[in-house]
């Protein structure tokens, strides 16, 4: 699926489990950022097929392509599962865990880039949303949708600019 697709399945989960920040780094590190072996990946997919290939995208978006890791098979819940052991924690196994199904209902049934992936990301992201403005509303029992939206901004504002 696409990173945009997992990032907004993490971001729900994280917000359904009340993570703190420490555990929501390591619920995105397992949850979208093992992503980032495609980029590993992509010097010996290169090799293999020519440069060219990265432009085609049915080359590239392959399932049987040769620019994924091991951490996107099964076999890597022998590495998964004893850092959440060591950590005392599932979250790296659970998120690890749904972003390779995710991987597997693709590949499997939907196809890249699908209909119903979009449809999985909109009503996903309907509901990050809505849980998001609920707890808002706890604290701001008159806010408003507006208001609402602009404090989110801010938030993703101050995230993003440098610390003073």
């Amino acid at each position: 699926m696409l990173a945009l697709t997992h990032l907004i399945v993490s971001l729900l989960l994280i917000q359904l489990l009340t993570l703190d920040r420490n555990d929501a780094f390591v619920g995105l590190l397992f949850g979208v950022f093992i992503d980032v072996d495609h980029l590993i990946g992509l010097k010996d997919y290169t090799q293999t097929n020519g440069y060219a290939a990265v432009f085609d995208l049915d080359s590239i978006t392959n399932p049987g392509g040769h620019w994924k890791s091991l951490f996107h098979s099964p076999v890597a819940v022998a590495v998964v599962g004893p850092l959440s052991v060591a950590s005392r924690f599932a979250i790296p196994l659970v998120f690890w865990g749904i972003h390779v199904a995710m991987d597997f209902v693709e590949e499997t049934f939907l196809g890249n880039f699908s209909g119903v992936e979009a449809m999985l990301f909109a009503m996903v992201g309907i509901a990050f949303v809505s849980l998001r403005y609920a707890k808002y509303l706890e604290s701001y029992a008159r806010g408003t949708l507006g208001q609402y939206f602009r404090v989110e901004m801010e938030g993703i504002k101050r995230l993003f600019s440098p610390a003073i």
